[in-house]
């Protein structure tokens, strides 16, 4: 028999998913799997009903977690984290799930604490800690034409090309995200960010999701940014930046010491509740 999938249609800053609940789930990997393979048709912004990719909410492993959040990318891949849809889920939580407006979520990053700094209706501003973004160096792609990128772990991920003032963003991301993403040089795919630095210290940022391809905001996109750029020269330490996506802005405090964690601060929306029809074929 057909399963129906109940759901709530969420975004942040643009970035869009369908947020599923399964806390009270008793084996959600098998459904995980079954969803992993219903993603391309779901996400699908004609046939289905449209997104960036799914949220799916589970009982955290971890018993200092109040919960936990699995990140199914609309190709049906799985990333370890997704800055934009953590906080949606918080919101989600706070709002729908019974938690008050700080908790824990168990992610493919660790846990992460999420505080809803304010939260009215069905929108909210959400603060992460992130996490710490780890350097891993310098790195060339040979689909790059000889550009270097700073590679950043933020749990998932991300190479960052800083451009100069007269270079647009976008059209680099698009004419070389797809092959950067794929380089012989990242065996597991990567994220891949083209930034500038504008005259009044924020950052103009477009993302090639891992997965996603183009998208209106990418949250640990703008935290790897930030932290290569504040190893750069580019940005203070332990200050708030401001980092425009085409979705909009996110704010991002980088530390000092990188062993602590990178802040995010922005906007998630509850959009609609719906349900589809998830027929069996379409985990074959």
């Amino acid at each position: 028999m057909a399963e129906v999938l109940t759901f709530q249609k969420v975004e942040g800053l643009g970035n869009d998913f369908l947020l599923v609940d399964w806390r009270l789930r008793v084996d959600p990997e098998g459904a995980l799997r079954e969803l992993e393979a219903a993603a391309p048709r779901l996400c699908d912004r004609r046939r289905g009903v449209g997104g960036d990719g799914i949220l799916v909410i589970t009982a955290p492993s971890d018993p200092s977690c109040d919960a936990a959040m699995v990140v199914v990318n609309h190709d049906g891949s799985r990333p370890e984290m997704c800055g934009n849809g953590l906080r949606c889920v918080a919101l989600y939580l706070h709002l729908e799930g019974g938690l008050g407006p700080e908790m824990t979520v168990e992610t493919g990053a660790g846990p992460l604490r999420c505080e809803c700094l304010s939260a009215e209706r069905s929108s909210g501003e959400i603060r992460i800690a992130m996490g710490r973004a780890t350097d891993l160096g310098e790195r060339e792609p040979a689909a790059a034409a000889g550009r270097v990128f700073r590679a950043i772990s933020t749990g998932n991920p991300h190479v960052i090309a800083f451009v100069d003032g007269d270079e647009d963003p976008e059209a680099l991301a698009r004419a070389l995200g797809p092959s950067i993403e794929t380089d012989p040089l990242f065996p597991a795919r990567t994220n891949v960010e083209f930034a500038r630095i504008e005259a009044d210290a924020s950052i103009t940022l477009w993302v090639w999701e891992r997965g996603c391809g183009i998208t209106e905001a990418c949250g640990t996109g703008a935290c790897a940014t930030v932290a290569a750029a504040l190893r750069r020269g580019l940005v203070p330490a332990d200050a708030p930046v401001r980092v425009r996506l085409p979705g909009g802005w996110l704010t991002i405090a980088a530390p000092s010491d990188p062993e602590k964690s990178v802040i995010m601060s922005g906007p998630a929306r509850l959009v609609f509740g719906g349900e589809v029809t998830l027929p069996r074929e379409s985990a074959s």
